[in-house]
């Protein structure tokens, strides 16, 4: 069987394709602790305390709380904020079936 001779750059071209893409999947953000709204914080200050990226945290607080991204928030007002965030990679899952394969 002979194989053409650029099916093995498109291998590794969609291997690492695959790999960029990645990094765009937003992480899994957990710890949701209620947090009271103080004078002058957004939802962008609530969501810098986050170790992730902080457009994924505004719209994860937004869709959690069940208000808009763009919201602009009361004093007083309570939250549930996120504390922790796990990266896309930690949630993968490999599965190998053992046998003989001669």
């Amino acid at each position: 069987m002979k194989i053409k001779p650029y099916a093995g750059w498109m291998a590794c071209f969609a291997c690492v394709l695959s790999l960029l893409m990645l990094r765009f999947v937003p992480p899994v953000l957990s710890g949701w602790t209620e947090v009271i709204v103080a004078p002058g914080q957004t939802l962008w200050s609530l969501a810098e305390k986050c170790p992730a990226n902080p457009w994924d945290v505004v719209n994860a607080i937004a869709a959690h709380n069940h208000i808009s991204a763009d919201e602009t928030l009361q004093p007083g007002e309570v939250l549930e904020v996120p504390t922790k965030a796990s990266p896309f990679w930690t949630r993968l899952v490999f599965s190998f079936e053992g046998g003989n394969h001669a």
